[in-house]
Order: structure tokens, then C-alpha cells, then sequence
């Protein structure tokens, strides 16, 4: 066989082989990808600590401050959730209890109050109507929690399995992350620089994404905190806590407690503050936080303006749940990483002369000047 055809034969079974490979590979990683790109996030995150640790530790002992790091952070995580299951569950049952002791004394009237009572009478409904309704209300919502429990009980399992590979994966890719990232850049076909330049935008991405995701919590928490103080709202820090919590949802998040917060006050008579709690979520929670805050905070580190900010974040969260509140920046600033590689190095004409209308408006302005 000619030299050049047994070549060409070898680069076509590598080929073949290469696909099959990375196929199996993917096939194998496809049902734990979850708990490996939280580790991924986690080790990104949380890797300028962990190399001022490392100094501090005079370069010895490398699992150290990556054992440290990780527990730190899965003890935050525990917390969260011990937060969730004792203190607003403790919360939301009490009022539940509440609730369904007004019903018992005076009925309709006693759980909805007077005013709203009053006007739903208006709309045609009897107060046996009502009675009717919110019987079957409740027997819809037991019936839902009855068959949440063994849901409830496999999701356990499952939670403590990602729980369990997260911290796993969290720690060997604190550990050995010069040297993955020095893998990396050896193995992909592209000049070193470029392929830096692609994992700095990934990092600046994921880093940018954890701090405002954080600060907007906090932001979202203390307005959300101040408006049910305001208002009138009961036990006020434990619902703004949930609140900051629920924010880690784009727009919608924290929209799952301040909306039954304010439309359970109306329906126990108190309309004016309910429908305040439901203003003040609205402007002051969601939209400045959402709309104003948020394009600002990630555009600006991730070198993106403001639409492609709301097209990453949002069309991320709708393509892949929770997930995609870094996945969806992270597709987008690769995309826009090797458009401008493309633009700079390998476009027929040359460099791209004009300002590059992807990146933030202050850094089009000092492009401009």
C-alpha cells in the first residue's frame, strides 16, 4: 500500500475511533454532567481563595486548602437547605394552621375576611360556593402532597448522590486546575493564546455570574425584607431570607413568595397591604434588580452588552432550567470569544476596523475614543 493511502487510512481510523470514544465518554458522563459542572462552578468560584491558600501554605500540601474550600462551601449549601426545610417550613405551616383556624370558627368569611368575601359575592359566589371551593382546594392540595412523598423520598437519594460527586469534583479540579487548564491548552488545535483567550472568557463568565447572582440576593433579600416590614407582613426576615433564596431564578424567582405573601393578606382582608407587598415585589424587587442591576453587573465583567446579557440569562434559564443561569452566558461568550478570534486572526480582510457592537456601551466608548 502506498505510503500516502496507508496515511490517509490511519487518519480516518483515528478519526472513527476519536468519535466513538468521545461518544462513550459523553454517554457515561450524560447522567452525572449535573453534579460535575456544579463541582465546576464551585472550583471556579471559589480558586482565587484557594490559590491565596496555597501560598500561605508555601505550595505544600495541595488538597489541603481544595478540601477546605469544598466543605466550606458544602456546609453554606446545608445550611441553605436546613434554612429551607426547618425555619419556612416551621413558618408555613404556622399559617396553614392559622388559616385553617379561621376557616373552622367562621368559616369563608373567617379565612378571606369581610372586604374580599363581599366582593366575590358580587361576582355571583355564595358564601356556600366558597365554602365548596375551598374544600376542594384543600382536598387538591393533600391529595398533591400525598403523592409528593415518594417523590420526596427518591429525590433524597438523588440529592444526596449530586451532593456527594459535586464536593468529589469540586475538590480534584481545585486540586489539579493549573495543570487541567495547562492540559487544555496543549491538546485543543489552536495556537495557545487562543485557546487562553476562550478560557478566560469561560472564567470571567462563571465568576461574574456567582458575584452578581450573590449580590443581587442580598439586594433582593433586604428590599424584599423592607417591603413586608413596611406592610406589615409577619415574621418579615424569615420571608425576606426566602426571598434571596428564590432570587437564584431570574424574574420569576422571587416572585414564587412575595406573590402568595401578598395575595394571602388579601385574602385574610388586609387588600391595601397585599396589593402593596405585590407593587413593591414587582418594581422595587424584581425589575430594578432584573432589568436595571443585573445587565449592568455581568455585562460589564464579561465584556457584553446589555441584550445579549438578557438573551444569555433568560434563554438560558428556558433551555436548561436552573442550569442555564451559567450555561447560557457561558454558550454565549464562547460564541462571541471565537467571533472576535475569527475577526482578529483568520478574517480575509483583516481585523474588523468598526466598534464591536456585542461588548458593553463603556467599552464601545473607549473603543470609539
Amino acid at each position: 500500500m502506498p505510503i500516502a493511502e496507508r496515511s490517509r487510512l490511519q487518519r480516518s481510523t483515528f478519526l472513527v475511533l476519536f468519535v466513538l470514544a468521545l461518544y462513550a465518554f459523553w454517554r457515561t458522563l450524560e447522567p452525572i454532567w449535573v453534579p460535575v459542572f456544579l463541582g465546576l462552578v464551585i472550583a471556579v468560584g471559589v480558586y482565587p481563595l484557594h490559590a491565596k491558600l496555597l501560598r500561605r501554605f508555601g505550595g505544600k500540601h495541595p488538597g489541603l486548602p481544595a478540601a477546605l474550600l469544598t466543605a466550606a462551601v458544602m456546609v453554606l449549601g446545608l445550611a441553605l437547605i436546613g434554612f429551607l426545610v426547618f425555619v419556612v417550613g416551621h413558618r408555613a405551616v404556622g399559617v396553614a394552621q392559622d388559616m385553617a383556624s379561621r376557616y373552622q370558627n367562621k368559616g369563608a368569611l373567617g379565612l378571606l375576611g369581610g372586604d374580599v368575601t363581599r366582593v366575590l359575592q358580587r361576582f355571583g359566589l355564595s358564601e356556600d360556593d366558597l365554602r365548596l371551593r375551598i374544600a376542594e382546594t384543600a382536598g387538591n392540595i393533600a391529595s398533591f402532597m400525598g403523592r409528593g412523598v415518594t417523590g420526596l423520598v427518591a429525590g433524597l437519594f438523588s440529592a444526596v448522590f449530586i451532593f456527594i460527586f459535586t464536593a468529589i469534583t469540586s475538590y480534584y479540579l481545585l486540586r489539579e486546575g493549573a495543570e487541567g487548564t495547562s492540559w487544555l491548552v496543549e491538546m485543543l488545535p489552536l495556537p495557545d493564546g487562543q485557546v487562553l483567550e476562550i478560557v478566560r472568557d469561560v472564567r470571567d463568565v462563571m465568576r461574574a455570574i456567582l458575584m452578581s447572582t450573590g449580590l443581587l440576593s442580598l439586594y433582593q433579600g433586604l428590599s424584599a425584607g423592607i417591603g413586608y416590614w413596611i406592610f406589615g407582613v409577619d415574621s418579615p426576615l424569615v420571608w425576606a431570607a426566602l426571598t434571596g433564596i428564590a432570587s437564584i431564578l431570574p424574574a420569576v424567582g422571587t416572585a414564587l413568595v412575595w406573590v402568595p405573601v401578598g395575595v394571602v393578606m388579601m385574602a385574610m382582608g388586609h387588600v391595601g397591604k397585599g396589593l402593596g407587598v405585590l407593587a413593591w415585589g414587582g418594581v422595587v424587587v424584581v425589575f430594578v434588580a432584573d432589568y436595571v442591576l443585573r445587565p449592568k453587573m455581568v455585562g460589564t465583567r464579561i465584556k457584553m452588552n446589555d441584550l445579549l446579557v438578557f438573551i444569555a440569562i433568560f434563554g438560558g434559564f428556558e433551555a436548561f432550567g436552573v442550569l442555564g443561569i451559567v450555561l447560557g452566558p457561558i454558550a454565549v461568550a464562547v460564541l462571541l470569544s471565537l467571533l472576535r478570534i475569527y475577526q482578529r486572526d483568520y478574517r480575509p480582510e483583516g481585523p474588523v476596523m468598526s466598534q464591536d457592537v456585542t461588548a458593553p456601551e463603556e467599552q464601545q466608548q473607549i473603543e470609539t475614543h
